[in-house]
């Protein structure tokens, strides 16, 4: 049992009765790991008149099964989104409530469906997350572990997207093409970028790591390692704080 685990039985041991107490032994209490409250989960959630919840559990916990790894990036997402988000409280507010993390997990289920080769089902999964959270991003796109899209609302993840570990997007972000139909043609990220609210990125090109993305920038040329930029088009402004 991972210490996380650990730590979400514990929040839910110690919770008063309420609402949340009442989402908690729907979802976690029938449950032995993460990944499997997120299947019962997300499945409700995203379920409609053509895949019913039934399907959907066995497609999500058949993934699971066969994605090695899949449970460890979780935990990391799930972590990181209690420790940055500092309107969060607790672990379980953020698997049960906080919709960036929600669709950050339905797009790690799309994105397994589509190198599996189930492109109309991961296009349909993709389609759900935007109409439940307002979040568009193609189930291509290659998203590492610990994203944080906070308030999740806006959000645009183009197909050839890249995005390195414990990156943070604000609302509003756009990673976008530049009118190419085909090949890769989406911005890159590496490692503990935060980019703006508003701020757009479009093209081919690379952020280096610990880049900081102004709010409302547009961003047209590659950016270099922990430097701080702005503007239309963005400019560096100076160096950027690293952000672990």
């Amino acid at each position: 049992m991972s210490k996380l685990w650990t730590a979400i039985l514990e929040e839910v041991q110690a919770m008063e009765a309420g609402p949340m107490h009442i989402l908690a032994e729907r979802y976690i209490r029938p449950n032995s790991q993460l990944v499997d409250v997120l299947i019962d989960l997300l499945s409700d959630k995203l379920q409609d008149q053509v895949f019913e919840v039934g399907w959907l559990r066995s497609q999500w916990r058949d993934i699971a099964h066969h994605e090695s790894g899949l449970e460890s990036i979780l935990e990391i997402d799930l972590q990181n989104y209690f420790e940055r988000d500092f309107a969060c409280h607790s672990l379980t507010e953020a698997l049960l409530l906080h919709r960036g993390f929600q669709a950050l997990v339905a797009h790690r289920f799309a994105h397994c469906l589509w190198k599996a080769g189930e492109r109309t089902t991961a296009k349909w999964l993709a389609n759900r997350t935007a109409e439940c959270w307002g979040v568009d991003i193609h189930p291509a796109a290659k998203i590492g572990a610990g994203l944080v899209m906070d308030h999740c609302m806006g959000i645009v993840i183009g197909e050839t997207c890249e995005i390195g570990e414990h990156v943070f997007l604000f609302h509003n972000v756009t990673l976008g093409g530049t009118g190419r139909t085909t090949g890769d043609r989406h911005p890159k990220l590496g490692h503990h970028v935060v980019v703006g609210t508003g701020a757009t990125i479009l093209g081919n090109i690379k952020i280096g790591d610990h880049a900081v993305i102004a709010a409302g920038a547009m961003v047209l040329k590659a950016v270099p390692q922990a430097v701080l930029v702005a503007g239309i088009p963005a400019r560096i402004k100076g160096r950027a704080k690293p952000v672990q």
